[in-house]
Order: structure tokens, then C-alpha cells, then sequence
């Protein structure tokens, strides 16, 4: 398996992934036991929502943590699981190796890991992906998680509310992509509006990281998570994700992220 990107695999393959990751977080044992596992984290600003290793030698995968890239190369691992600060990186380092890869994040370009984590977590909080509009906010020109995201929700033929200046907005050509397979694709900036009709909300945090400080300055209270932003929010509305001072707003999903999160990643060691 080499998961540069949601697109890497196939709707059936993302459902018997979370069918398996079902059983996971339900109590069912991963058959992980002669697994091993690579990790070679190196987007430390942007990690997971959960610490891989523990989580992985609890499950009895047999982990060692690469300290270099070039590490890559003479890994024995089965898997990788691998992140980059730099875009691009996930594909040239996944030639330097036979062992599946996972892409948990390089730059600004993807992280289907997390983003399947994400999807789980929707999926299990709201009962589909396909059946749903979701929004995500914030950062989508530099955000990795993003943009996997609206990839993964494309797979499914979610509706999809890109909410973002115009400064921020989705890259063109990802864009044009996702709507060739979701039910239905909006761009807009109205938040507000955007809540009303909205399932699940996903906050891409506008970080000084991956946006650069002209744009930074000017965007980062581009818009306010207040109470009264969410007064007239589709009932039954989960919000997950990453967003600077919204501790509360992420606290009600919290342990159902870190729950997905643990049982993807397990899931996709023992199929890798």
C-alpha cells in the first residue's frame, strides 16, 4: 500500500478499512502481532491526534522511530508511517522503500491519515459520509488535512461547503476535482449561513506555520467561534478538527476522534 492520498484507495477499500476499524474500537483485537512499523515523523508542528507509538506497541506492533529520511531506505519495517514539513516529500521518499507507506501529512500537500481518521470519526458521529453536507473552514490553501479531506468526502459524494476568504480558498484544481464526484460542491465565506444547513464542521486552523504573515495578519480573526456564531446551527451540527482557542468547541468530539483515530490507524497496519 503506498497512501500518498485519499484517491489512493477506493470507496469499497475505505469502507472495509472502517468496518475493520469498527471491530477495532468496538474491543475486537487488531492481528497486528507480527507487524512493524517505521515512524518517521518529521511534521512535528502538525502531528495526529494521538500519540502512534504507544498506541502501536500496546497492539504489539514492533516500532522503531527513524531519526533521518534517508533512514527510509534501509528500513526494515513493513510500513512507514511517514510525515514531511516540506510538499512533495511523501512521494520521493515512498520510492526509497518496498514497505507499504502512509502519508500522515508532507507540508501543504496531503495527509490521508489523518483525514481517514477524521472521516471515521464523521462517519460514526453522524451515521454516513455520502448522506451529509460538510463543512470545512479556515486554512484550505495550505492545509494538508484539508485538503485529504475534501478528497475523502468527494469519494463518498458528500455535499461539501468550502468557507474561507478568498485569500485562503481551495486550490483551483482540487476543487475541480472533488466536484467531479461529490453530490455537491459550494465555495462561499458566510459561516453563518453555511451552519444552518451544515452536519458536520471541520476547522482548519488559519496557523502562522503554513500561511504566510501578510496573509496570516491580515486572516487569522477572519472569523470568531463565539456562541453566537452557532445560535442558529443545524441541529444535531459535530465539530471536529484543529482551530487556535476552540478547546470547548472540540471537546464534545474529542474522544470520538482519538477513539477513530486509534482504530484507522490499526486498521491500516494490519491491511498496509
Amino acid at each position: 500500500m503506498k497512501l500518498l492520498s485519499p484517491t489512493d484507495l477506493t470507496r469499497t477499500q475505505i469502507q472495509a478499512l472502517y468496518a475493520r476499524a469498527d471491530e477495532i474500537a468496538a474491543g475486537g483485537a487488531p492481528n497486528t502481532t507480527n507487524a512493524s512499523v517505521a515512524l518517521a515523523l518529521f511534521n512535528t508542528a502538525f502531528p495526529l491526534p494521538l500519540k502512534s507509538e504507544p498506541v502501536l506497541n500496546t497492539a504489539g506492533v514492533t516500532t522503531k522511530i527513524l531519526t533521518s529520511p534517508e533512514q527510509i531506505r534501509t528500513s526494515r519495517a513493513k510500513t512507514i508511517l511517514f510525515s514531511h514539513p516540506t510538499n512533495g516529500a511523501a512521494i520521493e521518499h515512498s520510492r526509497a522503500t518496498d514497505a507499504s507507506f502512509l502519508n500522515a501529512g508532507d507540508g501543504t500537500g496531503e495527509n490521508p491519515v489523518r483525514a481517514l481518521m477524521d472521516g471515521h470519526a464523521i462517519y460514526t458521529l453522524k451515521g454516513d459520509l455520502s448522506d451529509i453536507r460538510a463543512a470545512i473552514l479556515g486554512n484550505l490553501k495550505f492545509s494538508a488535512e484539508a485538503h485529504s479531506l475534501a478528497r475523502l468526502l468527494g469519494i463518498f459524494g458528500a455535499r461539501i461547503s468550502f468557507v474561507t476568504p478568498a485569500a485562503l480558498s481551495m486550490p483551483y484544481d482540487l476543487t475541480d476535482e472533488v466536484r467531479l464526484d461529490a453530490y455537491e460542491v459550494e465555495e462561499t465565506n458566510d459561516l453563518v449561513t453555511t451552519l444552518r444547513k451544515t452536519d458536520a464542521l471541520y476547522l482548519a486552523n488559519i496557523d502562522s506555520v503554513r500561511v504566510e504573515k501578510k496573509i496570516f495578519d491580515k486572516m487569522k480573526s477572519f472569523y470568531t467561534l463565539a456562541p453566537d456564531t452557532f445560535a442558529q446551527a443545524k441541529e444535531g451540527l459535530v465539530i471536529l478538527g484543529e482551530w487556535d482557542g476552540a478547546a470547548s468547541l472540540l471537546g464534545a468530539t474529542r474522544r470520538q476522534v482519538e477513539t477513530s483515530a486509534r482504530a484507522v490507524l490499526l486498521a491500516l497496519v494490519e491491511l498496509a
